[in-house]
C-alpha cells in the first residue's frame, strides 16, 4: 500500500528573479517507511499523474492499493452517502495500472497518518537551507538525500532500518505495464502567423511549414513539444520566466535606403560691372 498527498514547502525558491512556491506530491509507504517526493510548481491534475508515473518507476512496481485524503485531482466529488466520484483522467491512470484506490474518511486524519509524517518529516529534515535553480536540480538532491539519509535511518518504531524493509516492499510489486502512462497535458491549437505558441506565460515557436495548421501542444514539468498528425515535431525544455520566447524571435533587416538622386545644376554666371558703371552709379 502506498499513501499520497501534497504538501506545500515552508519557503519560496527565487528561480529565475522570482519568487516561486514548490509543492511536493509525496507518496510513503507505510509498511517499511519509506518515502519519495515528485516537486513542482503547481498542484495541476497533470503534476498529480506524473508524480504517480515516477513513484511507480522508482519503486520498480506497481502497487496494490493507493490511498488518498480526498485530493480535488483525485476525487471529482463525494456525495452525502460517501461515494466517491474519480476523477476521469485518474481512472485512466488507475485502469493502466491497475490498482484500487481508496479515498480517507474526511476528518479522520488517523487513515493517511504515515504520508502526514512522510510530508513533516520533509519539511523539517530535508528542506531547510537548500538551494537550486531547477526542478530538475532540486530532484537530484532531494534522491540522494533520500538513499543515503532518509531510507538509512533506523524506524523510530519498528526498530528496523528503512532500505532492508523497502527491499520486502518492492518483492511484493506487481510488474510494471509494458508502455508508461502519458501524463502530459494535451491541448490542439492553430498555429498563428508568427508561429510562437503560448504556454503559460511563455511562447514556444512551430515550425513555420505549420502556420495555420491545426497541431497538439503537450507539456509536462520539464519540457513542451509539439504533434502534428500523430508525429512529434519540435520539442523545447520548458521555461517558468514569464514572457521569454524561445527561441527568441528574429526580426527581419531593415531594407536599404534607396540611392540619393543627384541632379546636375549649372553654376551661376555672375558677371561683374565695369568700373565705369561703377563711378555712375556712386556719382
Amino acid at each position: 500500500m502506498v499513501q499520497f498527498d501534497w504538501g506545500e514547502m515552508p519557503s519560496r525558491p527565487r528561480i529565475g528573479g522570482v519568487e516561486r512556491r514548490v509543492y511536493a506530491l509525496v507518496a510513503s509507504l507505510p509498511f517499511c517507511g519509506a518515502q519519495t517526493a515528485h516537486f513542482s510548481f503547481d498542484m495541476t491534475l497533470e503534476a498529480f499523474l506524473e508524480g504517480h508515473v515516477r513513484v511507480f518507476d522508482w519503486l520498480g512496481g506497481v502497487p496494490r492499493e493507493c490511498v488518498y485524503d480526498n485530493l480535488r485531482t483525485a476525487v471529482a466529488k463525494r456525495d452525502s452517502r460517501q461515494v466517491v466520484r474519480w476523477n476521469p483522467r485518474f481512472l485512466h491512470l488507475r485502469g493502466h495500472y491497475a490498482f484500487h484506490s481508496t479515498a480517507c474518511t474526511p476528518q479522520t486524519p488517523r487513515e493517511k497518518g504515515s504520508v502526514e509524517g512522510a510530508v513533516r518529516y520533509l519539511k523539517t529534515g530535508f528542506w531547510p537551507a537548500r538551494r537550486f535553480q531547477t526542478l530538475s536540480e532540486l530532484d537530484r538532491v532531494y534522491g540522494d538525500w533520500r538513499d543515503r539519509v532518509a531510507h538509512r535511518r533506523r524506524h523510530a518504531t519498528g526498530q528496523f532500518v528503512v532500505s532492508d524493509r523497502l527491499i520486502e516492499d518492492r518483492a511484493g510489486l506487481r510488474p510494471l505495464p509494458p508502455t508508461s502512462f502519458d501524463f502530459s497535458l494535451c491541448r490542439t491549437v492553430r498555429v498563428p502567423t508568427d508561429g510562437y505558441l503560448r504556454h503559460g506565460a511563455c511562447f514556444y515557436r512551430a515550425p513555420i511549414e505549420l502556420i495555420h495548421q491545426r497541431v497538439e501542444l503537450h507539456a509536462s514539468r520539464d519540457q513542451v513539444w509539439v504533434c502534428w498528425r500523430g508525429q512529434e515535431i519540435v520539442r523545447y525544455p520548458r521555461s517558468y520566466r514569464p514572457g521569454l520566447w524561445i527561441p527568441e524571435p528574429k526580426m527581419r533587416p531593415e531594407p536599404p535606403p534607396p540611392p540619393a538622386m543627384l541632379v546636375a545644376a549649372d553654376a551661376p554666371h555672375i558677371q561683374a560691372p565695369e568700373l565705369a558703371h561703377y563711378a555712375e552709379l556712386c556719382a
